[in-house]
């Protein structure tokens, strides 16, 4: 069967159960245009809250992203820095055993061009919110909607990809930074 037969069911056994209802208290039985009008506006509603639910949600998520990316940019900037304090530390106080023994340059982790890299802008957009009953949404406005719904999740899974590789950087620098201090300090 069809959603739409399905949909059609549901709704004839909706009204024949309020017919039923009607009956068993003694009331007039309920018009079955303005039982499907009432019905109707009531699922548009919850369609509506459910979508402004999942734009609240996306909303927060943003914010959460932006936040995170934000936190990771200055632990990044910050070993960028310890790593320019490490080498000034090797060039002056280990120059000159460097030169003598001609020991071949450690590699170092250039976070500058990582961080440059993965910049994130955020988006907010808000659909607007109305009192008043609208008719129901086309094809074309639900697509639309579904579309930018996907494009702003699509952002999200981009986001999330920029923090993960600033992660990764941040932990590789770590790493590298750690071992040079180890060397350091023997």
């Amino acid at each position: 069967m069809s959603e739409l037969q399905q949909q059609d069911q549901q709704s004839s056994n909706s009204y024949e159960q309020e017919c039923q209802r009607a009956e068993l208290l003694g009331l007039q039985a309920p018009d079955k245009d303005e039982f499907e009008r009432r019905r109707q506006a009531r699922l548009e509603q919850q369609q509506a809250d459910h979508d402004a639910a999942e734009a609240v949600l996306l909303e927060q998520q943003d914010e959460s992203l932006g936040s995170v990316g934000g936190k990771l940019g200055e632990l990044n900037s910050i070993l960028s820095s310890t790593q320019q304090r490490l080498n000034r530390f090797k060039q002056t106080a280990c120059g000159s055993l460097t030169n003598i023994f001609a020991r071949p340059n450690s590699g170092s982790v250039d976070l500058s061009a990582a961080a440059g890299g993965a910049t994130v802008a955020t988006q907010e957009e808000r659909a607007p919110v109305q009192d008043q009953p609208r008719p129901p949404p086309t094809a074309a406005e639900v697509s639309a909607a579904k579309a930018a719904k996907q494009q702003r999740m699509d952002s999200q899974l981009d986001k999330l990809d920029a923090l993960i590789n600033k992660a990764d950087n941040a932990h590789i620098a770590m790493g590298e930074q750690t071992q040079q201090m180890r060397r350091l300090a023997k």
